[in-house]
This record gives structure tokens, sequence and C-alpha cells, in this order.
């Protein structure tokens, strides 16, 4: 090989944009009165971002963990809080009325909780992919990103041809968890006879296309 090639290589390896990961967010309806607008809004942002962080908490939690982060004070919460959007707002002298998306830090808060040790354990399982690339350069690029999805424990290559390759996809959680987080990353997962297909949309050509069964 080549280094015209090797550099080649690399260079589309690290040429294609960072991986889209499925967010965790939730909606909150608020309405608080104090003794102006300002005071309701920051008390309604505070009460919002308590209240989408435990609808989020049984998602990454034990029992345990939903305990202790109904325990935090509201400036500790804020530390867990990456966006918050307002879809719909209306306000007065003394109140504040609004709904909100609020986005939370999910990868902060899992570290958070495994170092609590109140971490929800996820159960492993495996599944065989075919995949199909139009050069080896496009391959490794793949595998890069699917070894970042969320949830991805390990890629193990079984099989590969010249544009073909078979693998295996080890993952924590469920496998529809695992299609919404490939999908939220340009892929698309479907299963054909007891084995998995693998499409890049965001790739031009089309991966089944050059493959007969």
């Amino acid at each position: 090989m080549s280094y015209r090639y090797v550099w080649l290589s690399l260079l589309l390896l690290f040429a294609f944009p960072a991986n889209a990961y499925e967010e965790y967010s939730s909606i909150v309806n608020v309405d608080v009165t104090d003794v102006d607008a300002a005071a309701a809004k920051e008390k309604a942002m505070l009460d919002a971002n308590r209240r989408a962080l435990n609808n989020v908490a049984p998602m990454l939690a034990t029992q345990a963990g939903v305990e202790l982060i109904n325990s935090l004070s509201n400036e500790q919460i804020a530390y867990f809080i990456k966006d918050a959007t307002v879809l719909e707002e209306k306000s007065s002298d003394i109140r504040y009325i609004a709904s909100l998306k609020i986005t939370i830090q999910d990868d902060i808060l899992r570290q958070y909780l495994e170092e609590k040790g109140v971490a929800e354990e996820l159960s492993g399982e495996s599944i065989a992919v075919l995949y199909v690339f139009p050069n080896l350069s496009s391959w490794l690029n793949v595998e890069k990103q699917l070894k970042s999805a969320r949830n991805v424990e390990n890629i193990e290559t079984v099989a590969m041809s010249n544009n073909t390759v078979q693998f295996r996809i080890n993952y924590l959680g469920s496998l529809e968890e695992l299609t919404r987080n490939l999908e939220a990353s340009g892929f698309s997962l479907h299963s054909s006879d007891g084995l998995y297909i693998l499409k890049n949309y965001q790739a031009s050509y089309s991966p089944m296309g050059d493959y007969d069964d």
C-alpha cells in the first residue's frame, strides 16, 4: 500500500462531520405567580429544570438514583441542563406561563450516576450486520462512527470482501434504541433473513444497489 493511499484514507476518515447523538429532553408546562414577572419567570425556569430532569432520570438511573436526583439543589440541577427552548410563553405583571423544551446533558448525568453507583444497568446484546461499501476508506469512517454511537460496546469484523463487510455490533440496551441512535447518525438498520442490513444515508451511493444475494 502506497503512502499516498494511506494519506488519502486518513484524510477521508477525518473529513466527515461528527456523529449526531440522540438527546434526552422533556417538554414542561409552567404557570408561576410571584412578586413580579421576572421573579415568576426565574422560579418557573428552576421548576422546569427540576421536572425535566426528574422525567429523564428513570431512563438512566435506578430508583435510588431517582431519589438522589430529587434531593439535589437548584444549583446542582442546573449543572445537568444543556439547553432550554421556549416553545410558547406569555406573562403579566406577576405571572409567567410557558411551554418549555428542556434538554439534559445526559453524558454528564450518566457519569454522575455511575460515580454514585446508581446508574441503570443495561443488558448487553449483539447482532450480525452486513454493509456494502464503495471503498475501504468509506468503511473505516463508518466503523469509526458506529463505535462512537450511543450504547455501542464494540464492533467485531467477521468477514470482508472487496466491497462487503459482515460484522457484529455488541450493544447495550434495546435494539429499538440502537436503531434510533443509528438513524440519528444517518444510518438505517433493517432485518433480512436473520441478517441485519446497514445503509448509510450520508453516502452518495446506494449500498444495496451493487449487492446480489
